[in-house]
């Protein structure tokens, strides 16, 4: 099973009157087996037209961010880049195949 983590958060120190207002999540997608692990990396930027409901900085939670994230994504895409990350660990693990140049 993939672990998402947020690897970070870049946020304004104001915007619109408020303070510490994030805008882009940066995350990664993460699938290990055995000694193998494969990772994604991706960024999300979040939609601030509407305020209303902002959570403060210091009471944001990485459940929560994770949560935007994968909402704004969507079930599709959510289920396609753990696929990836899986399908990568598993390719490198088959047996009976060769990475590298021949030269």
């Amino acid at each position: 099973m993939p672990t998402w983590t947020v690897t970070n958060l870049m946020s304004y120190d104001s915007y619109e009157g408020e303070s510490n207002v994030v805008y882009t999540v940066e995350y990664s997608v993460s699938h290990t087996s055995g000694d193998i692990t494969s990772t994604l990396t991706g960024r999300f930027n979040l939609d601030l037209k509407d305020l209303s409901s902002l959570i403060s900085y210091s009471s944001l939670t990485h459940d929560k961010v994770l949560e935007w994230v994968k909402t704004g994504l969507g079930s599709d895409e959510v289920a396609a880049l753990e696929a990836v990350a899986t399908s990568v660990v598993e390719e490198k693990t088959r047996k009976g195949t060769t990475s590298g140049k021949p030269w």
